[in-house]
C-alpha cells in the first residue's frame, strides 16, 4: 500500500498549501480538507479491502470535488477509523485566539474563519508524522497565514508548544533556549528540532491554562526577540523620501516623545472623578498602567490606547469609580499623544459601557473616536486637560457612577 500512502500524503500537501493562501476557499476545499484529515489520522487503520479502493481515489482523481465525491463513498470507515484510533488532542481557533490575547495583552481581532483555516492546515499531517513534527506543521500553518496585526510567531509558538504538553511531550526548550532559536532561524523554528519524542503521560490541563502557563514562562524572552527580527525587517524613517516619511511620521511630530500616564496621574484622576480618594491595590493598579506602553516601537497611539484601555477594564484596582477613571484617563492620554476625540457627551456612557462588557472590541471603540490634531494643541498641562475632560463629560461620568456591578 506504498502507493496509495504516497497519493494520500501528496493529496495532504496539496490540499494544506491551498488553505494557506490568501483568499478564502471553496467549501469543496474545505469539506475535503476534513475528510482528508480523518482519513491520514485513522489510515493505519483501516482494513485492506477499504484502503485498497480510496488508495485508487487517491491516486486517480485529479480534481478536489471529484476526489470528494469518491471518498463520499467510505465515509462512516473513515471517521470510524480516525474515532478509534487517534487520541492527540488539537486546540480549537479559540485556544489560538486566548494565546494572542495573553501575549499581547489586546482582545484578538482575527477572523474565525481564518483561524479555523490555520488550524485546519496545521493538522493535515501525512500518517506517519511523529508529535515533534506535527508540532512543527502546527506552527508553520499558523505563521503562514499571519492571523493577527503582531505578534503571530509568539503566538503560533505557545499554541504549538501547548499541543506538544498536552500529548506528552515533557521537555520543552527553555526560554532562552526558544528565543536564541527565532533569532538563528530569522522566524519560525523548525520545533521538531527541539522537541524530544513522547516522553510523558498527556498533560490533562486544558489549553487554556497550558497557554496560560506557557505565556507566563515564555513571554519575557519570546516576545523580545519576536520585536528585534521586526525592527530589523524594518526600513528606517530617516532613510524614507521626505514625501512618504511625512505621511508615517507618527503624531505628534518629528521628536515622537510620547507621553504616559503615572500611577499618581491614575490615583490623580480617580480622586477628581469622584470627589475624594479611593482605595486601591497597588499591584492592580500597577499593572493596569503597565497596559499603555506598547512591546514594540511605540508608533501606534491608536493600538496602545486599546490596550491601555482593555488592561484598565481588566484590573479595575479602584474600590470606586473605575469606569469613569477609564474613560477620562484614556481620552486624556490620546489627548497628549496628538489626537482629537471626537465622543459626543451624549454617546459617551454606552461607549464605555459596549467596552466594558465586551460587547465591543476596544480597538474599534478607539479607532471611532480618534482624529490626529494639529501639534499646536498639545501643549496642554494634563492636569488642565483632565478638568476640562471631567467637566465635559460629567453628565456621562454620573450616570456611570449608577451601575455599581461595572465600578
Amino acid at each position: 500500500m506504498e502507493q496509495a500512502t504516497d497519493a494520500l500524503n501528496r493529496w495532504l500537501t496539496q490540499v494544506r498549501e491551498a488553505l494557506l493562501k490568501e483568499g478564502t476557499p471553496e467549501p469543496t476545499l474545505t469539506e475535503l480538507a476534513h475528510t482528508l484529515r480523518m482519513l491520514s489520522e485513522g489510515w493505519n487503520a483501516l482494513d485492506t479491502e477499504v484502503q485498497s479502493p480510496i488508495g485508487s481515489a487517491l491516486s486517480g482523481a485529479q480534481r478536489a470535488d471529484n476526489l470528494l465525491e469518491s471518498l463520499s463513498e467510505y465515509t462512516k470507515p473513515i471517521a470510524r477509523a480516525s474515532a478509534q484510533t487517534f487520541t492527540l488532542r488539537y486546540p480549537t481557533w479559540r485556544d489560538v485566539a486566548l494565546a494572542y490575547e495573553r501575549i499581547t495583552l489586546i482582545p484578538s481581532d482575527a477572523s474565525e474563519e481564518r483561524l479555523e483555516r490555520a488550524m485546519l492546515a496545521g493538522a493535515l499531517a501525512e500518517p506517519n508524522r511523529t508529535l515533534a513534527q506535527r508540532t512543527d506543521d502546527l506552527l508553520k500553518a499558523l505563521v503562514a497565514l499571519q492571523p493577527f496585526r503582531e505578534y503571530n510567531l509568539s503566538t503560533a509558538l505557545m499554541v504549538a508548544l501547548a499541543f506538544a504538553k498536552a500529548n506528552g511531550i515533557k521537555n520543552l526548550p527553555d526560554p532562552i533556549q526558544l528565543a536564541e532559536a527565532v533569532r538563528e532561524a530569522e522566524g519560525a523554528p523548525n520545533l521538531a528540532n527541539l522537541l524530544g519524542d513522547i516522553s510523558d503521560a498527556p498533560d490533562p490541563r486544558t489549553f487554556a491554562d497550558l497557554i496560560e502557563a506557557l505565556v507566563s514562562l515564555y513571554r519575557g524572552t519570546l516576545m523580545p526577540a519576536e520585536q528585534a527580527l521586526q525592527e530589523r525587517s524594518l526600513v528606517r524613517l530617516s532613510q524614507l523620501p521626505d514625501t512618504v516619511r511625512e505621511t508615517l511620521q507618527p503624531v505628534p511630530g518629528p521628536s515622537s516623545e510620547w507621553r504616559y500616564l503615572t500611577l499618581q496621574d491614575l490615583i490623580w484622576i480617580n480622586s477628581e472623578v469622584m470627589g475624594a480618594p479611593q482605595a486601591y491595590a497597588y499591584d492592580r493598579l500597577e499593572e493596569a498602567t503597565y497596559y499603555q506602553y506598547s512591546y514594540r516601537q511605540s508608533r501606534d497611539v491608536i493600538l496602545q490606547s486599546a490596550r491601555f484601555l482593555w488592561g484598565y477594564l481588566k484590573y479595575r484596582p479602584f474600590a470606586q469609580g473605575n469606569l469613569q477613571t477609564a474613560l477620562i484617563a484614556v481620552l486624556a492620554f490620546l489627548e497628549i499623544n496628538g489626537y482629537e476625540v471626537h465622543l459626543p457627551v451624549e454617546q459617551a456612557e454606552e461607549w464605555m459601557r459596549a467596552v466594558a462588557e465586551r460587547r465591543r472590541h476596544p480597538l474599534d471603540a478607539i479607532r471611532q473616536i480618534a482624529v490626529p490634531h494639529q501639534p499646536s494643541k498639545l501643549s496642554m498641562a494634563l492636569r488642565e486637560l483632565v478638568h476640562h475632560l471631567i467637566e465635559h463629560y460629567e453628565p456621562a461620568l454620573r450616570a456611570l457612577d449608577l451601575a455599581p456591578a461595572h465600578r
